[in-house]
C-alpha cells in the first residue's frame, strides 16, 4: 500500500517516534477495459495506479514505458517494462514526448479523474493517443482516530498528493480544530488545499516522494522555530 509505504519513509526520515495516522481518502477501483497496443511505439503512464491497470488486462511489456516521474518509473520496471523517466508532471512529459521523443502513436492507460489533459496534448502535437479508463477513485470516508485527532488542539502533518486527494480533504477535514500543516505535491494541489484554511502550507520542489519529505521536514522545521 502506498501510504503505509509513505508512512515508512517518513518513520525513516523523521524517527520512529512520531505517531502516523494512516486513513486514505480514496479507494482505487480497477475497471476492466480494453486498450489496443498493436501499433503502438510506446506506452505512456501517469500514475503508479495506471501501470497496474494495464498489468490486470495486459500481458504485453514490449513496448517501451515513458513514465511522468521517478516513482512510476520505478513500478513500470518491477512489472516488467523497458521504463523511462519523465521530467515530472503530465504536462512536462506530455512536453517531453512530443518534443524529444515524437512517436506516431501510444497508448495511455489512465485514470477516470485527470488533472492535466495529456491525450488532447500529445494530439495537439501530432501524436495519436490511445486511451483506456483503466481505474477510478471512490471516496473514502476518514477513519475514526484521524477524526478524532482532528478535533484536537495538535497541529497535524497532512501530506497531499493529487488535487483529488485535495479535494476529498477538504470535503472530509474542512471542520477540523485541530492546526492543519499541509505538504502539497504541486501548486495545483496546493491551491486545492487552501479551502482547508491550513495553519501551514509547503508546496514540494518536485513532484516526487522525496521532495513530499522535504516540504514535511520544512514544515516541522517552521513548526519548531514558532
Amino acid at each position: 500500500m502506498q501510504s503505509e509505504a509513505f508512512a515508512e519513509s517518513f518513520r525513516t526520515v523523521f524517527g520512529a517516534d512520531w505517531p502516523v495516522v494512516i486513513s486514505p481518502l480514496t479507494d482505487i477501483v480497477f475497471r476492466c477495459a480494453d486498450l489496443p497496443l498493436n501499433g503502438c511505439e510506446a506506452v505512456v503512464f501517469t500514475s503508479a495506479n495506471a501501470v497496474a491497470g494495464l498489468v490486470r488486462i495486459s500481458d504485453r511489456r514490449d513496448l517501451p514505458a515513458l513514465c511522468v516521474g521517478a516513482r512510476t518509473a520505478e513500478v513500470a520496471r518491477a512489472a516488467g517494462f523497458d521504463a523511462r523517466e519523465g521530467p515530472g508532471d503530465a504536462a512536462a512529459l506530455a512536453h517531453w514526448i512530443a518534443r524529444d521523443l515524437q512517436p506516431v502513436r501510444v497508448a495511455y492507460p489512465r485514470g477516470a479523474t485527470i488533472a492535466f489533459d495529456l491525450e488532447a496534448a500529445l494530439s495537439l502535437a501530432g501524436i495519436e493517443t490511445v486511451s483506456a479508463i483503466l481505474y477510478e477513485q471512490a471516496a473514502r470516508p476518514a477513519s475514526d482516530e484521524l477524526r478524532s485527532r482532528l478535533q484536537g488542539d495538535i497541529p497535524l502533518l497532512l501530506p497531499l498528493f493529487s488535487t483529488e486527494s485535495a479535494r476529498r480533504a477538504v470535503a472530509e477535514l474542512e471542520a477540523a480544530t485541530a492546526p492543519l500543516c499541509v505538504a502539497a505535491m504541486s501548486a495545483r494541489v496546493a491551491d486545492v488545499a487552501r479551502a482547508l484554511r491550513p495553519a501551514s502550507l509547503e508546496v514540494a520542489a518536485r513532484p516526487d516522494a522525496e521532495a513530499m519529505m522535504d516540504a514535511l521536514g520544512a514544515l516541522i522545521d517552521a513548526a519548531g522555530s514558532s
